[in-house]
């Protein structure tokens, strides 16, 4: 790099923004960081291709500070598409960025996609940050319910019941009005303007709405516009907003999970099991670590189980895997061991894990994903719990916990089965 933007980068501030280096007038590329500072001093090293790239173009380099990090994702994809900088063009030929797809569907779904070429939809970006746009969705999820089905079904999908789904855009012979309608497109629009970074106007739009719901004495409609008003303040005006907000509901979720294991210390630490087997086949189960509601993968482990009957049997699988676990004692101990299934597998459990020493004292307990209920055992006797009667945060950590359980497994299954395939050939 240049002196100039050398002796910039050495004082740019810690603060989170986004970044453009120049040619003369001309933008050659744009970034977002949550540390100004820390992000550009990467830039220093010359052995990165990227760095090499942007240090032939650009001899210039100026920044812009942002609120939080939010806003950084959003002014970035708006710069981005505004100047198209040569080296981003770049990087985004090479498939490095993302975008939001709004399929063209009565009620339109939100995807996340690499592909801009989509011309089924609408398509916004590009985002350089495929974590932050999928954290900003969940939480715009939250102030603005929306459908991701890919197909209609007859039951409620669970995003329904825990009410980050409306229902009636996804399940067959359901009735909804031109109101339910109405209102389902207005949560499309508002997060496409959140999108594009006109955050004014929704909220303006949202007093007026709110105002006319007063004078129309519709008190609870009202209610529900507040509360996406003070949300939608919340992303735009507090630093690392993202982090924050979900650091409190995991905290938030643990704590309700420990109260219903009733346990004397808040669970930090799960471990979750699920097994992936093809009639016995190429039989694996993977070990997935959460520590205060997040992955914690250097935790996690893998099985190739050696029960080898042409029969399957998940509970000999298991029962095999969680002897090997015992004789682990090394690896990272759990607050709470979950399982994927019912109360056979949970069973299971219980006569591996409460009688070794090392684990007795661990809390247990299974996911059963068709009936969509949490097994609890505690004092000697299993609960039942159903998913729904849990707050919308817990629900939605012990899914996320079990998605990556059984995307763990999956993957590890799909890789022996592939490499016998080419043993065969």
């Amino acid at each position: 790099m240049n002196k100039i933007i050398t002796n910039k980068i050495k004082n740019s501030p810690h603060l989170s923004g986004v970044y453009l280096f120049f040619n003369k007038k001309e933008v050659v590329y744009v970034g977002k960081a949550n540390d100004l500072n820390s992000r550009l001093k990467s830039y220093l090293n010359n052995k990165i291709k990227k760095n090499q790239t942007i240090d032939i173009y650009a001899n210039n380099l100026k920044w812009i500070i942002t609120n939080n990090d939010t806003e950084a994702l959003i002014l970035e994809s708006k710069l981005i598409k505004k100047h198209s900088p040569r080296v981003n063009i770049i990087l985004k030929d090479n498939k490095n960025y993302f975008f939001v797809k709004i399929t063209n569907d009565k009620f339109p779904k939100i995807f996340i996609t690499h592909n801009d070429k989509d011309v089924d939809g609408t398509i916004l970006g590009p985002f350089t940050s495929g974590t932050h746009l999928k954290n900003l969705l969940k939480l715009l999820r939250l102030i603005f319910p929306f459908c991701n089905c890919k197909t209609m079904h007859k039951k409620q999908c669970f995003n329904t019941q825990i009410s980050l789904c409306p229902g009636y855009c996804c399940q067959k012979h359901i009735s909804y009005t031109k109101s339910d309608l109405q209102v389902y497109q207005n949560n499309i629009n508002n997060i496409i303007k959140v999108l594009q970074g006109n955050n004014k106007i929704i909220l303006k739009n949202l007093y007026k709405d709110i105002e006319k719901a007063v004078n129309n004495q519709e008190f609870e409609k009202a209610n529900l516009i507040k509360k996406q008003i003070l949300a939608l303040d919340n992303i735009f005006k507090h630093q690392s907003i993202l982090n924050v907000n979900y650091e409190k509901i995991h905290i938030e979720a643990i704590q309700e999970l420990s109260t219903l294991f009733e346990s004397k210390v808040t669970i930090k630490n799960i471990e979750m099991y699920d097994v992936s087997n093809i009639a016995g086949q190429f039989a694996t189960a993977s070990l997935v670590f959460f520590t205060d509601g997040n992955p914690n993968k250097k935790e996690y482990k893998k099985f190739k189980i050696k029960y080898t009957e042409l029969k399957p049997n998940d509970l000999l699988m298991l029962k095999e895997v969680f002897n090997r676990r015992i004789n682990n004692i090394h690896w990272h101990q759990p607050d709470l061991i979950l399982i994927d299934g019912g109360v056979n597998q949970l069973k299971t459990a219980i006569a591996v894990f409460n009688n070794d020493k090392n684990f007795k004292n661990v809390l247990l307990g299974s996911l059963a994903k068709g009936k969509k209920q949490l097994l609890v055992f505690k004092q000697d006797i299993i609960e039942y719990i159903d998913l729904k009667s849990l707050s919308k945060d817990l629900a939605n950590m012990l899914v996320n916990i079990q998605n990556e359980s059984h995307r763990f497994a999956i993957s590890y299954h799909h890789k022996l089965y592939l490499q016998n395939l080419k043993n065969d050939h």
